[in-house]
């Protein structure tokens, strides 16, 4: 039971202390509460049925003096709990993102981003009300309740009875209002994740659905599953809101049975009034913390499923992972050679299982510093296959070498400085131009950011901000252009002039002349990087020293684009589809961009 709470008490090891401080300051807090309640037949058989006002305002500076001191005690125990609430909390959520930053690729395929978001708020948020309730009610509880049991004994146990069978009437009622409730609370915060899926995917794409004027769609999309999140929020509040009822009648009804058989009592001579009173408050004190539990159980178990579900990322494993052989090496001393021998590749679902192949035996060798350009339609595998070179995914068959030395026996850390990259999407962080820059190498100086930028084609509307480098970035770079956010990713993957450099269509949303001065300068700046640029549009990559055509996940043609313009039909297809017939323009066959040249060696 509650198998995940379990699995947090490693992170009180270096707290037992205060955790033991708290619940000796409940115990007092608790023994204080029933000597309060005891005082109450003084009041009534010594002060107020004789009459004796002094015993009554006695007895009352009593009461409040241990009241006082009794809050004390619960004030330091509600201490403690928030401390331990909110470290747990902090905790959890720092722990959980730093996870989060040390998976791969692979792993995070699998997790939906707003899926994370609400297992780090959310979910983290309801452990961490577990945890406070926990620690200010749970050991209050079965406490109260044998102490409340222990005084009935001693002052009236001929209605011991009634006080067990009230007892045993609220534990089943207890139990089946909760049965179950732990899987409600799951499909509530599975619900949670889906309405937090299309929130984030309406509102990134807000402009896509007025332009396309799809505003009722949405809205529908939405009701549908903030109905669903209603209904699975829905089930357990309504077996929560039916217990306090049923409390209120059992209390009640006890209470008058209670009256009945110690009014008996009173007057046949066995009991007096002042063990009534103080048998009701004593029974009070037993429904009390079984309330109480009713109170903290839901919190418990929302909080034990939302607890699962963070662990379940904790206990990921990160796909790809240091080999304990792999070496490091002088990065200085790269080359930038790069051999795929056989390398085969295929996704996985959810469950860990290869979904089947989308790469299939890519034989190719890239010398140094040569420009490469993979060319393919959507979907025939040009992102993955450069995906393996950094490994972000691993091979399932063959290998991938860097100067002879497979991917695999390198230290990711260094294996990334060897490789740069500009991903497909061009993300920047909220802060300044230079700090986005200079994510890839915090510790340039402000010539290599510049020369970084100029090659980009970045400086020249850089320079033109009033601030320049020290322009503000707002969240996702939204306050730049398409083609200006492509150009400072596309620096920042230039700054730390590694070895190798992959341009994942990073240049889609420029034009062709903005292009061509950027490859252009590109390769002013990185001469002796071997360079990759994957392409949708044929005009990125007509000048490479070599072009590798995909389809369908193989490798179907490779060659400079006056050979593959003469022996791949699919090649000339494309360069048709996208330039216009060759029969019209016989003289861009040898050479497709006169006058321009990204060098490197043929």
């Amino acid at each position: 039971m509650y198998k995940n709470f379990r699995r947090l008490l490693v992170i009180y090891k270096g707290a037992r202390g205060p955790f033991i401080v708290s619940q000796t300051f409940l115990a007092f807090s608790v023994l204080l509460n029933l000597a309060i309640v005891a005082l109450n037949g003084t009041l009534v058989n010594d002060g107020v049925q004789q009459g004796n006002i002094e015993v009554v305002i006695s007895t009352a500076v009593w009461m409040i003096g241990l009241t006082l001191i009794q809050t004390i005690f619960a004030l330091g125990n509600s201490l403690y709990a928030v401390l331990f609430a909110e470290g747990t909390a902090n905790f959890l959520r720092v722990g959980t993102y730093r996870k989060i930053q040390t998976l791969s690729f692979g792993n995070l395929d699998r997790f939906r981003t707003s899926d994370l978001l609400v297992r780090l708020t959310s979910d983290i948020n309801n452990v961490k009300q577990a945890v406070l309730y926990g620690i200010l009610l749970l050991f209050q509880a079965p406490f109260m309740i044998v102490m409340a049991v222990a005084m009935a004994i001693f002052l009236l146990p001929s209605l011991l009875w009634l006080m067990i069978v009230i007892m045993v009437v609220v534990s089943v009622v207890l139990f089946f209002l909760l049965r179950g409730v732990q899987q409600m609370f799951v499909a509530r915060q599975q619900a949670l994740d889906g309405v937090n899926n299309v929130l984030q995917e309406a509102l990134a794409g807000v402009r896509v659905v007025k332009a396309f004027v799809r505003e009722r769609f949405e809205m529908q999309r939405f009701a549908k599953v903030s109905n669903t999140w209603l209904d699975a929020a829905l089930s357990p509040a309504y077996r929560m809101a039916l217990f306090v009822p049923s409390l209120q009648l059992i209390v009640y009804t006890g209470t008058a049975a209670l009256y009945y058989f110690g009014g008996q009592g009173v007057f046949g001579g066995t009991t007096n009034l002042g063990e009534i009173v103080v048998f009701s408050n004593v029974l009070s004190m037993v429904v009390g913390p079984m309330a109480m539990l009713a109170f903290i159980i839901p919190f418990l178990e929302s909080g034990e499923a939302s607890c699962g579900r963070v662990f379940e990322i904790l206990d990921e494993e990160a796909e790809i992972q240091d080999r304990s052989t792999a070496k490091p090496v002088d990065v200085s001393n790269i080359k930038g050679r790069i051999v795929f021998e056989n390398a085969s590749f295929g996704y996985r679902d959810r469950a860990g299982k290869t979904t089947g192949l989308v790469l299939e035996k890519i034989n190719l060798t890239i010398e140094p510093g040569q420009t490469i350009g993979f060319l393919g339609a959507t979907g025939s595998g040009k992102s993955t296959l450069v995906n393996l070179i950094p490994r972000f995914y691993d091979v399932l068959e063959g290998k991938v070498t860097i100067d002879g030395i497979n991917v695999c026996d390198l230290p990711q850390r260094q294996l990334h400085q060897i490789v740069g990259m500009a991903l497909q999407e061009s993300v920047l962080f909220s802060g300044t131009v230079r700090a986005n820059i200079l994510f890839s190498r915090p510790d340039l100086d402000d010539d290599e950011i510049v020369a970084a930028a100029q090659a980009a084609d970045a400086d020249s509307f850089v320079s033109r901000i009033p601030e320049q480098y020290d322009a503000p970035v707002s969240r996702r770079g939204t306050n730049f252009s398409g083609g200006q956010r492509q150009r400072l990713a596309i620096a920042r993957a230039l700054a730390s002039r590694p070895p190798i450099v992959i341009l994942d269509d990073s240049t889609s949303a420029l034009d062709m002349a903005t292009e061509a001065r950027v490859q252009e300068a590109v390769q002013g700046l990185m001469s002796s990087s071997t360079k990759l640029y994957v392409a949708q549009r044929i005009s990125t990559v007509l000048t490479a020293d070599k072009i590798v055509l995909l389809e369908h996940g193989r490798q179907v043609a490779v060659g400079t684009h006056a050979e593959l313009i003469q022996t791949s039909p699919l090649y000339r297809e494309i360069y048709e589809s996208q330039l216009g017939k060759l029969d019209e323009q016989p003289e861009r066959i040898a050479s497709p961009l006169a006058g321009q040249s990204m060098g490197g060696t043929a």
